[in-house]
């Protein structure tokens, strides 16, 4: 790396392009290119952006790793219920009110979930949603 002024929005395509690349890559290069991207970091001038660039290349290893898979019971639970309502072949009749059951139970087992988890389980009720009124409206 030169000793080169480097603006923050130069290290944040580099970031973006290691973030699509890194996936699956072995341990040893995701540690050497945030090693590099640290040391690019060091050179924004602006001391702000290169703080806020030196934390966000210390967190490349945890981004291309992605969350921790679910594991919570209420996960578990949740993806059940998902699975029985999305793949449901009653007529809309019965399937609207089956997928708000589905919602209202995946909202609680939400609640009852781990932090972490709660969020990915509020969001299979997106998807319910979305079908509950493509249903309704096409049984008008």
């Amino acid at each position: 790396m030169n000793d080169q002024p480097v603006d923050y929005a130069t290290f944040q395509a580099e970031m973006h392009r290691l973030l699509a690349n890194l996936d699956g890559a072995a341990p040893e290069l995701i540690e050497a290119e945030t090693s590099r991207l640290q040391a690019m970091a060091e050179q924004i001038p602006d001391e702000r952006d290169r703080e806020h660039a030196l934390f966000r290349a210390g967190s490349l290893p945890r981004l291309v790793a992605g969350p921790p898979p679910a594991t919570s019971e209420q996960f578990d639970q949740a993806q059940v219920l998902f699975a029985q309502a999305i793949n449901s072949e009653e007529p809309a009749q019965t399937r609207i009110p089956q997928i708000e059951q589905a919602i209202r139970e995946i909202g609680a087992l939400a609640a009852q979930a781990p932090r972490i988890e709660a969020g990915a389980i509020r969001r299979l009720n997106s998807t319910l949603s979305r079908l509950k009124y493509h249903l309704e409206s096409s049984s008008r």
